[in-house]
């Protein structure tokens, strides 16, 4: 994982490096929020939980289907390079760490002694480091723009964790999370979004619609979608 890190910061900082030297590309740093939950026939808005009875490390408890189609928010944070093409065009290159994720209801919980009813909430967390180049066209009105761009999007999996919270029978409160292991995919997206900036602010919003099946080696699919919005500050360059 540390190798795909490094390649893709490389990459960033190689075509900072060649633009910059031109004295053309902008460099703009930004964060953000948003929500994401998957989509397909794969995809639940409820499920049961299984436990195995068993003692840390020995517990494997899992969601029996954890593609929730309940929205989860989401935090991101990255670098956008831009290079122009000409007053109306331009290329944009943006490197992001982001955390994603969906929600679902937990309906039973499935135990060897016994199954019980219950109303949980189930989250599961997804960890990405990724490079989204796209192509703008840009609107400006003295010292504001207003552009569109679209692209695509490939996503490299970190990490992931998730966490069922729930109420037994007795009426205690139980919360069972874990931390640890890929992401089952690499996603593919295809994003389109706009963004208005005035002189070193900018607003962004994006939507990113995930092509690569999350629920592998099943004829039924699970595909994330995602929203995210961003605050951008312009480093160097001007528009």
């Amino acid at each position: 994982m540390r190798r795909k890190l490094i390649w893709i910061l490389a990459c960033s900082l190689l075509a900072f490096t060649s633009g910059y030297t031109q004295n053309k590309i902008a460099l703009s740093a930004y964060a953000g929020s948003g929500v994401s939950y998957f989509r397909g026939k794969a995809s639940v808005s409820q499920s049961d939980y299984h436990r195995n009875g068993l003692l840390f490390p020995n517990a494997v408890d899992s969601m029996g289907n954890h593609f929730g189609r309940k929205s989860r928010g989401n935090f991101l944070a990255g670098l956008q390079l831009e290079y122009p093409l000409s007053k109306k065009w331009s290329l944009l290159l943006n490197t992001q760490y982001e955390h994603t994720g969906a929600a679902l209801k937990g309906d039973s919980v499935i135990a060897p002694t016994g199954n019980f009813k219950t109303d949980g909430d189930y989250w599961i967390n997804y960890f990405f480091v990724s490079i989204n180049p796209q192509l703008a066209r840009n609107f400006e009105k003295g010292n504001t723009r207003f552009s569109i761009h679209s692209g695509f999007e490939y996503s490299l999996g970190v990490n992931r964790s998730d966490r069922f919270d729930f109420i037994d029978q007795a009426g205690k409160k139980f919360s069972i999370g874990h931390s640890g292991g890929d992401p089952e995919v690499n996603d593919f997206r295809i994003s389109v979004g706009t963004t208005v900036q005035k002189r070193k602010w900018g607003l962004g919003l994006n939507y990113k619609h995930g092509l690569s099946n999350f629920n592998k080696g099943e004829t039924q699919k699970a595909f994330m979608r995602l929203f995210q919005f961003k605050l951008m500050y312009r480093i160097v360059g001007s528009h």
